[in-house]
Formats: structure tokens, C-alpha cells, sequence
């Protein structure tokens, strides 16, 4: 397996735990964050050295990555596992399924790429890449399906996490939190080019909204010591006075205490909206990275519950629409407008209902027929 960032590290883990109950001798190994490795899993390098955000940023990092991909594909050569597993990571991971496949080792995408949003002609490469390709949106499959690339929807391994009713209250004084107070949760992204980006922007957002609600507090959740000595910079140049508090990862519990967040793009909208709590989508990459996305995009919107609704639910502040003031308006509103409240949890709760299957387990039964694997017990 490969995973390259935090919402595919937490996918990953899913699918060890479904794979281990059925093949409780399996060994896993690739390249993992802290969840897959707390489940048994042996990884190469660094997930962090994966993650990198944009193609200005990819194309940066671009000789150590292509090193790192030399690497991992010789590795597993050797090992010659029985299926290969992408998670997510698409650029680095497609390569990877291609070489393999080539020697006959079965190769399965989790998380198909976003060709509904841009590039579906890329699926007349991918049908050479791999054996399989699990979705986690209902709309994706025909897709798949028009090119022959044998495809499952599996669902959405966070609607099986998330309560279906989430208990602010219990959650707030694990936090040592206030349980009446009004919280606005921020959340500045998994990666240091998005939190690099966005950590001064998003706490002079929430400076203004102190002005307005004096006795806010704002939390937010950081990926690892570098994210959060980023957001400590921001605090101390841009949030003096400002009642925040920085936590050590933890963006599942941040999300259920929090009244209303402020998110960067990517699965975090996702796994708000299935919290069932409003919010407004705020993100700037790099120009050069903006533009080409923008050039290729045939979807209207980048978050996923808008996707989802098809229709602009969230605000989505981008490039430079993305300042202080604009945000704290955009939350300012679904504070104050009951109305607007109400129209995003209401969507968001059928999302919720819409996602929530068996994630793990589907996705465990699709790699099982399509690798022909046969299980222990």
C-alpha cells in the first residue's frame, strides 16, 4: 500500500483492520502514516514526503519524489506482494500500479480520481493501470463503467466513523472546553504549503470575528509540531487577545466541539458536512497551480458537499477572494441567518445518510474478487 497524506493514512488503516480479520497473516507494507503503522504496517519512507499540494509545489519536489517511486516500486518487485494497493495519491500511485501490473502483481486505486470534476479522458490510461478501482461517491461509477474499469462504490469510510448524533457537550470537556460557549473551529489543512498559506489569513479572520462575538473561542487542530508552531506564529503576529486554542491533531474532535468552522478544501469539508456542521471553504495555492486547475476544471465548485448537492451550499473563498474580511463575513452570515444554518445541515445530514456504508468491508470483498486472494477464515 501507499498512502500519501493524512485522509489516506485513516483509509488505509480501515482497510488493514477488514484485511487482517480475514487474512490474520497478511503483512503490509509501503508507505504509511501513523495510523497504518499502529495496525502492523511496515513503511519505506516518510509519508510526509509525499505530501506535497499543487503542481508548482509537485514540480519543486519533483527529483525526490521520482527517487523515492524508483525506490519503492524496486522494493516491491522483490516482495512480489499479492495486490498492490493505491490509496489515494493518484500522480505518485497510477506510475506505481502501472509497473506492477506489468509483472503480473494485481493492482487496486482506492479513491478514484476526480475525472467527474477534470481530465476523464485519463481513464483510457488508467483502465492500463490497474484491475480495479475503488470509489467513495455514488455518482463516480458510471465513469468507470464507460471505459470497462471494473469499479465498486463503497461509500465513505468517514460516514461510518462519524455519530450520527455528535455529542458536543461530552466532546467539549474531553477538550477542556467550555460547553456554552460559542466555538468556531479552524482548520488551516494537513499540508505546510496549505497551512503556510492560510494560518495568517485565517486568524485575522478570526481577530475580526472577535470583534463582532467578543466571547468566541476558536480551536484548531494541528497535524504535527511543525503545523502547530506555524499557527503559533499566526496567533502571536495577527491574534493578540484572541481566546484559541492549538491541539495536537484530534481534527475529529475539534470538528464535533466546534459550533461552525472555517476549512480548507479536500476531504476536511467533507468530514464537517457529515458532522453536520456549518461552514465556509477557504483555500489560496500557488498562482501558477491556480490557473492550470482552473483552465482544466469542468466542475463549477472544488468542495465536496457543494459537489455533492450540485449546488454552491458552502461559500468557497478562493485565491483572492480568500482574505480576512470576506471570511469572516461568509461565517458571520451562518452565524446570524438561521436560514442559511439550517439549508447546510439539512443537506448535509442526507449526505451523511447517502455515504454511510461499509466502507472497509466493501472495499475488502472488491480487492478479494479482483485479486483473486483466498481468505483464512
Amino acid at each position: 500500500m501507499i498512502a500519501g497524506e493524512a485522509s489516506g493514512d485513516l483509509l488505509a488503516a480501515d482497510l488493514i483492520k477488514s484485511l487482517k480479520y480475514r487474512y490474520p497473516n497478511a503483512k503490509f507494507v509501503g508507505i504509511g502514516g501513523p495510523k497504518m503503522i499502529s495496525e502492523g504496517f511496515e513503511t519505506l519512507f516518510p509519508m510526509e514526503k509525499l505530501s506535497v499540494m499543487g503542481i508548482f509545489e509537485v514540480i519543486k519536489h519533483l527529483p525526490e519524489l521520482l527517487k523515492i517511486r524508483k525506490k519503492v516500486i524496486n522494493s516491491l518487485l522483490k516482495i512480489k506482494p499479492d495486490a498492490f494497493i493505491g490509496i489515494d495519491a493518484p500522480d505518485f500511485n497510477f506510475k506505481v500500479e502501472e509497473v506492477l501490473k506489468k509483472h503480473s502483481i494485481k493492482t487496486i486505486h482506492y479513491v478514484g480520481p476526480s475525472v467527474w470534476a477534470w481530465r476523464e479522458k485519463r481513464l483510457n490510461k488508467i483502465k492500463q493501470q490497474v484491475d480495479g478501482v475503488l470509489v467513495l461517491f455514488p455518482f463516480e461509477t458510471p465513469y468507470y463503467d464507460k471505459y470497462d474499469i471494473p469499479v465498486k462504490f463503497v461509500g465513505h469510510p468517514l460516514a461510518n466513523k462519524i455519530p450520527e448524533k455528535p455529542n458536543k457537550t461530552h466532546v467539549r470537556a474531553q477538550l477542556g472546553l467550555p460547553v456554552d460557549a460559542s466555538i468556531t473551529g479552524l482548520m488551516p489543512g494537513s499540508r505546510m504549503a496549505e497551512i503556510n498559506a492560510m494560518a495568517d489569513v485565517y486568524i485575522q479572520a478570526a481577530t475580526i470575528l472577535a470583534q463582532i462575538y467578543p466571547e468566541m473561542i476558536f480551536v484548531v487542530p494541528c497535524v504535527h509540531d511543525r503545523a502547530k508552531q506555524r499557527m503559533q506564529q499566526a496567533v502571536s503576529a495577527f491574534g493578540e487577545g484572541l481566546k484559541v486554542y492549538l491541539f495536537d491533531r484530534q481534527a475529529d474532535k475539534v470538528i464535533e466541539a466546534s459550533d461552525q468552522l472555517i476549512v480548507t478544501s479536500g476531504t476536511a469539508t467533507l468530514e464537517v458536512a457529515l458532522y453536520k456542521k456549518p461552514l465556509v471553504l477557504s483555500i489560496k495555492v500557488h498562482p501558477i497551480s491556480y490557473w492550470i486547475m482552473k483552465a482544466l476544471a469542468t466542475t463549477q465548485w472544488i468542495g465536496l458537499p457543494n459537489i455533492l448537492a450540485k449546488e454552491t451550499l458552502v461559500p468557497e473563498l478562493i485565491q483572492e477572494q480568500a482574505i480576512p474580511e470576506n471570511i469572516a463575513q461568509a461565517l458571520g452570515a451562518l452565524i446570524s441567518t438561521p436560514s442559511l444554518r439550517k439549508k447546510q445541515i439539512q443537506a448535509f445530514e442526507q449526505q451523511y445518510i447517502q455515504l454511510k456504508q461499509n466502507a472497509s468491508e466493501l472495499a475488502a470483498d472488491a480487492i478479494e474478487e479482483w485479486s483473486g486472494l483466498q481468505r483464512e477464515r
